[in-house]
């Protein structure tokens, strides 16, 4: 790219010659692409110093003088080449025409000037090129993908040990990084904001700036940061809005409008979300300097000044203009505040310049409904902001004037109620004390000197009043002024009585919980009890809970509800109670408390600030939680009476949070000499207790309820003390606590109260799953820890669909494992990192089938307890735990018939809650039989009980037309054949290889005799309930139920570790058989996970013999059963698919194998070693006979068939369809059966019985992040 030509003095400097001229010289900078010191020195220097110097140029020098110019730069030689071409092309041939250097140089210059002035910059809309190129450095040094969006970076040092590595902070949505390359070795580091405990902040002589990071593992340094306090401010901003995400599980969205207004009053040079965080910030502020509603943005402020009316001054602060209000404040602290509704104005008009000179100077007027006049003067741009409001003015919604049908229409069923103390202690005028008329005078003079609701002047005199308490009459409706609340009222208008209409007959938990409360909310009024109140105070919080189901119902919400359903209406009421709990006390009221505990922290160090000697008492005696929490979450309404506590209120109102930690220090200062001489903590709680219930409030029109105690013995007096001197004395010492403060605090304490929280429930998590998993201690521990980080990825990348269902999100009730689920895609990541049976090509489908076995109620999520339920069975499991699992992946609902492995998507959720029947019987835990003697004298047993099975099959023939059940027939046939399977076996072996081996018995569960004359008509019901098939009636049992018309087997509700587990004979039978489709994929799925093993060739090899005798037991069983006549209700759960097939066709199965085979077969029939394997079987069993057996095919071996047959119909898209062949639909085999034919394979058994690690893995899974592509021997990575 051409450049305006520089002056060059050293062209070599860091630099080496590429190509050159007489009159040009190309260059590649030093690091790029070369190696030797020189090269790791340039390159450290331009990643300390961020250079983005492109690595290619071209400048211009002349034999004669040793000045050269700059004229080309690029970042590829591509380029750069190309513009080397066009000098060569267009101005060597002039050049060489010219008679002095100069001329040369002047007519270069001239030319690539006009070249630089005919190209046309295209300038980014919202970032620089600069930050631009930050952004995709940032994504590529930490494999972060596009959702994570880069906000800033600084330059800084890390300190890695005692060693400081000088580089760049990246600061992003959800992570702060930090990377570093000095001399050839790099230093990476990933911190979640979500994993941060601490935030510090020191300034020294040593390390300047300093800012310490603390996790639970680790604590991270950072010193001499670039722009220190900016950086700090937004990382505080970064972790405070996690902890928020954390707790409501959020991800973050940039909102365009605010980066749009703010971008033309900010650097060029900052990105879009850097502006948004700060234009966050700054409405953060706004709202809560205005009480204004959570969704209020700024869109500007601008120095100006007001005309008082009521001192005859003009008053220097700043105006505040948002889409809904005009609002100012003056420069000297609550000198005078105004709040302006856009919906109050008439109009607003250019005031021109008086005689009286500059005072009035660029004025605007405007003019309110209620016929108040406000002047703003010396604006710097007049005109603008009078284009601003005009703009925000036309937007304004028109108001809604209901018909009195409209407005009535809710109230038909429902009235609504007034202010209870109008009903329940009306006083007439003459009733009124003095002090209540005096004070009552005093607002009505100060209403119509400063003005009356929300566009009143604010001043230092309101405050006044309020702290002496506002007359009843007033109450109410300063309330709603002062907090804010008639401001949302106006603005959803209609909106309670439409809630209460939608609420009205809904149950739920928090209305069981309302229910509950409504008898213990100030019962000592006469308000309350009454139906009347007590219906307002019902419709008020099932409303809300109904409005908010994150927060629903608390605990302290009936108490303060109900003081205000006293003063105002149930309107106002409701939407005081919204302001307090979304605005005023936010996190309060919510199923954690997080605001309470964040308040407690602050309280304490507020304590620890004023107070230093109580701090120490109360924290030896441990009565800070105790006292912040019963104090703040009522708002001192439960601990003295509440005709006083209102008082309290009103200030709570006028001035925010900050009054109820100015009075709790008060009450503090007050007893400090009696608490500071208290020995135990009961004795320090009957003096807070006394003190505050002889709280009186003098000028109270409410009749004065004793409170009864029983920590005050009788006869005890008490001197009292009057409200409106503890709320004075309050704001004299300790009025400097100012809301800005308190909000800095909360800050502060955010992280460490969310991190506490976390952590209790992560021990409450793990104690949950601890007996439904085989993992323990610090694998658990840190299965959790990914778990947990996979689920908030989805949140805050968006990446997945979380469950929307509110009412089952925050139901208390809820499981603590439940807290967080994955789904599919997630599952998966981490099923193919951790499990040791992720190993082959086909590892997603095996992934598919444990999603769908684990997801059992089909909501298409897993959650925590389930999750490590699979992964303990794997990595820990027993043998008869791993096989058991293995054959469950492989029946329905795991293992779905015609299956596409190349087209594997994501589960759906059902569109039904009918709770149906589990497809998969329950199941009970194998002997574990681990070596051969075992196995020979399992053996043993079934030749002595052969003769018992072969007189039994005279009886069951006789009984063919009764019998429905399979398992039993099963096992009588396949006893006759095992001995002579085995000796086939051998014998073939013994002519194949030139060896004897000792004849083997498949170890069949018969030991038993009884079992062989039980009636098989329930195993028959059990097949055909789990079928789905409606029982005859004389089919029933115990073990089922009749629920919404199907039948559910009762012991399906186990969880999965019992399935597993369970030893229990009779559940042993109900495991599911398994037909030839299922088995064909479960040795497939063998096959699979055996790929690159260090023994794989002799688990080829067992799994070859083990599968060939698999099929002939399953033959047997089919031939036997074909002599019945056999109706399709009672054929086995899985083979219901049209299957038509012959055991003749069992041949077809034994299809060539590819060239490629990847389970270490070639063609020929010999593995990848040059061993040679038998060959396929030919030719079928034909004849089975009490003692002999006609073997199959000229030296026919058996053992490479099934894996061949598995490979070819592994590799259709139906797999059922591979060489031409079809699956026999009445083959079948059970689970027994399968695991007695492993057993007696070492090479199997030792597989299986191979213990896992899996910290290992997850510490690998959440190190990703940090492993670059072509990471050098000296990468350093922390996380």
């Amino acid at each position: 790219m051409w450049v305006k030509p520089e002056e060059v003095l050293l062209a070599n400097a860091l630099w080496v010659n590429e190509r050159a001229n007489p009159y040009f010289v190309l260059q590649k900078r030093k690091g790029y692409g070369g190696g030797g010191l020189a090269g790791l020195l340039v390159g450290t220097i331009d990643t300390v110093l961020d250079s983005k110097t492109p690595p290619y140029r071209i400048l211009h020098q002349t034999p004669g003088s040793e000045l050269s110019y700059y004229i080309s730069e690029a970042n590829n030689k591509k380029e750069i080449s190309k513009d080397w071409e066009w000098i060569e092309q267009n101005l060597m041939h002039t050049l060489a025409e010219f008679e002095n250097d100069e001329e040369a140089t002047d007519f270069v210059r001239c030319k690539i000037e006009s070249l630089v002035a005919n190209i046309v910059e295209i300038k980014e809309d919202d970032e620089t090129q600069r930050f631009v190129t930050a952004t995709r450095k940032f994504r590529k040094l930490f494999n972060m993908p596009k959702e994570e969006k880069l906000v800033n970076y600084y330059s800084c040092s890390y300190w890695k040990g005692k060693v400081p590595r000088q580089g760049w902070m990246y600061l992003s949505i959800n992570h702060l990084c930090f990377y570093s390359f000095l001399l050839g070795r790099e230093a990476k580091v990933i911190i979640r904001w979500t994993d941060i405990t601490k935030l510090e902040r020191d300034n020294n002589m040593l390390f300047p700036d300093t800012v310490k990071i603390s996790t639970r593992e680790a604590s991270h340094y950072f010193s001499m940061v670039m722009h220190s306090s900016e950086s700090y401010r937004l990382i505080e901003q970064l972790a405070n809005m996690a902890m928020k995400q954390l707790m409501q599980e959020g991800g973050f969205e940039e909102d365009k409008m605010i980066s749009f207004r703010t971008k033309k009053k900010t650097s060029k040079k900052m990105s879009s979300l850097k502006r948004d965080l700060d234009a966050r910030a700054r409405s953060e502020a706004f709202r809560q300097a205005f009480q204004l509603p959570v969704h209020e943005k700024l869109d500007g402020d601008e120095e100006c000044t007001l005309w008082t009316p009521y001192n005859k001054q003009h008053v220097n602060g700043r105006l505040y203009l948002s889409s809904n209000f005009i609002c100012f404040a003056s420069r000297v602290r609550d000198l005078v505040t105004v709040i302006i509704p856009l919906r109050d104005i008439q109009v607003v008009e250019k005031v021109d310049n008086s005689a009286s000179g500059n005072l009035i100077y660029n004025a605007v007027l405007v003019t309110t409904k209620g016929k108040m006049s406000f002047t703003f003067a010396q604006f710097s741009d007049r005109d603008f902001i009078l284009e601003r409001i005009s703009d925000f003015l036309f937007r304004q919604p028109e108001s809604k004037c209901r018909t009195k049908s409209q407005s009535d229409d809710s109230e038909e069923q429902i009235k609504f109620q007034p202010a209870l103390i109008s009903l329940f202690c009306r006083r007439e005028s003459d009733e009124l004390s003095p002090k209540e008329t005096v004070k009552m005078h005093l607002w009505d003079v100060h209403f119509a000197e400063y003005g009356k609701g929300m566009c009143m002047y604010r001043t230092h005199r309101t405050q006044e009043l309020v702290l002496k308490g506002i007359p009843d009459k007033y109450r109410g409706g300063m309330w709603m002024v002062f907090s804010g609340a008639v401001n949302e009222m106006a603005s959803n208008e209609g909106y309670y009585g439409k809630i209460v209409q939608e609420s009205l007959g809904k149950s739920s938990i928090a209305t069981e919980e309302i229910e509950r409360d409504l008898h213990r909310s100030l019962p000592e009024h006469p308000a309350f009890q009454n139906d009347l109140g007590i219906s307002a105070l019902r419709r008020v919080l099932t409303a809300y809970a109904w409005r908010n189901p994150n927060i629903g119902y608390c605990q302290a919400m009936n108490i303060v509800t109900s003081v205000l359903l006293l003063y105002t209406s149930e309107e106002e009421a409701f939407w005081l109670l919204t302001a307090i709990c979304e605005r005023l006390l936010p996190d309060y009221y919510n199923t954690k408390v997080v605001g309470a505990l964040i308040d407690q922290s602050v309280f304490e160090d507020l304590i620890r600030t004023y107070l230093p000697s109580m701090h120490d008492k109360l924290e030896t005696l441990g009565l800070l939680s105790m006292i912040s929490l019963s104090w703040f979450l009522t708002i001192f309404l439960s601990v003295m009476p509440f005709s006083c506590a209102v008082n309290i209120l009103d200030c709570f109102f006028y001035d925010g949070a900050k009054v109820m930690f100015q009075i709790a220090l008060a009450i503090l200062d007050e007893k400090s000499v009696e608490l500071l001489a208290c020995n135990e903590d009961g004795e320090a709680m009957t003096i807070l207790c006394k003190y505050l219930e002889n709280i009186t409030n003098e000028d109270s029109t409410i009749p004065t309820v004793k409170h009864i105690s029983s920590l005050t013995p009788s006869g005890d007096v008490q001197s009292s003390v009057d409200v409106t001197g503890l709320i004075e004395q309050s704001y004299r010492l300790f009025g400097n606590i100012s809301n800005q403060v308190v909000d800095k605090l909360r800050l502060q304490y955010r992280l460490r109260v969310v991190q506490t929280i976390e952590d209790s429930t992560k021990r409450n998590v793990l104690r949950s799953v601890a007996s439904d998993t085989l993992c323990k201690g610090k694998e658990l521990d840190d299965l959790y820890i990914l778990f947990k980080e996979e689920y908030l990825t989805s949140c805050y990348w968006r990446t997945s669909q979380q469950p929307v269902d509110t009412a089952d999100k925050f139901d208390p009730s809820r499981p603590y494992y439940e807290q967080y689920k994955v789904d599919y895609d997630q599952f998966k990541t981490m099923f193919l990192s951790l499990s040791p049976w992720a190993t082959g090509l086909h590892a997603g489908v095996l992934s598919l089938r444990a999603f769908r076995y684990l997801d059992e109620n089909k909501d298409n999520m897993i959650n925590f307890k389930e999750f490590v339920h699979i992964m303990g069975i794997m990595c820990k499991g027993s043998v008869a735990e791993r096989l058991k699992l293995l054959y469950y992946l492989h029946l329905p609902p795991a293992f779905v018939n015609d299956e596409d492995e190349e087209d594997v998507e994501t589960p759906t959720s059902p569109n039904t809650d009918l709770e149906l029947p589990s497809p998969l019987p329950d199941t009970t835990q194998v002997p574990d039989i681990k070596n051969d003697s075992q196995v020979k004298d399992r053996g043993s047993q079934v030749k002595d009980k052969d003769s018992q099975v072969k007189n039994k099959d005279t009886q069951v023939k006789v009984k063919d037309s009764q019998v429905k059940d399979k398992d039993t027939q099963v096992k009588d046939k396949d006893s006759q054949v095992k001995d002579k399977d085995s000796q086939v076996k051998d014998k073939d072996q013994s002519e194949a290889e030139g060896k004897t081996t000792p004849p083997s018995t498949l170890p069949i569960e018969t030991t038993d005799p009884k079992q062989d004359d039980v009636t098989l008509a329930d195993s028959t019901a059990n097949t055909l309930l789990l079928d789905g098939s409606t029982p005859s009636p004389d089919s029933k049992s115990d073990d089922y139920v009749l629920e919404d018309g199907i039948y559910v087997n009762r012991r399906r509700k186990r969880t999965l570790s019992e399935r597993l587990q369970s030893d229990r004979k009779e559940d042993y039978k109900n495991v599911g058989r398994m037909n030839q489709v299922q088995f064909i994929q479960l040795w497939k799925t063998l096959y699979d996970m055996f790929l690159d093993n260090k023994d794989q060739q002799n688990l080829y090899h067992s799994i070859a013999s083990i599968g060939t005798l698999l099929l002939q037991i399953g033959d047997v069983g089919k031939r036997f059963y074909m002599q019945k006549s056999i109706s399709d209700e009672t054929q086995s759960y899985g083979s219901d698919i049209p299957l038509s097939s012959s055991l003749d066709s069992r041949s077809d199965l034994s299809a060539s194998p590819d060239s490629g085979h990847p389970f270490g077969m070639d063609g020929t029939g010999a593995d990848n070693s040059g061993n040679a394997l038998p060959s396929t079987i030919t030719d079928s069993v034909e004849t089975i006979e009490n003692d002999k057996i006609e073997k199959a095919g000229n030296g026919s071996n058996v053992e490479s068939g099934i894996g061949v047959s598995m490979y070819e119909s592994h590799q259709s898209s139906e797999s059922t369809k591979s060489a031409g062949s079809k699956a026999d639909g009445d083959w079948s085999i059970t689970f027994e059966q399968i695991m007695a034919s492993m057993l007696t394979e070492p090479p199997i058994v030792a597989y299986f019985e191979q213990q896992s690690d899996i910290s290992e893995p997850v510490q690998r899974m959440r190190n990703r992040r940090l492993q670059t592509k072509h990471s050098s021997p000296g990468l350093e990575a922390t996380s």
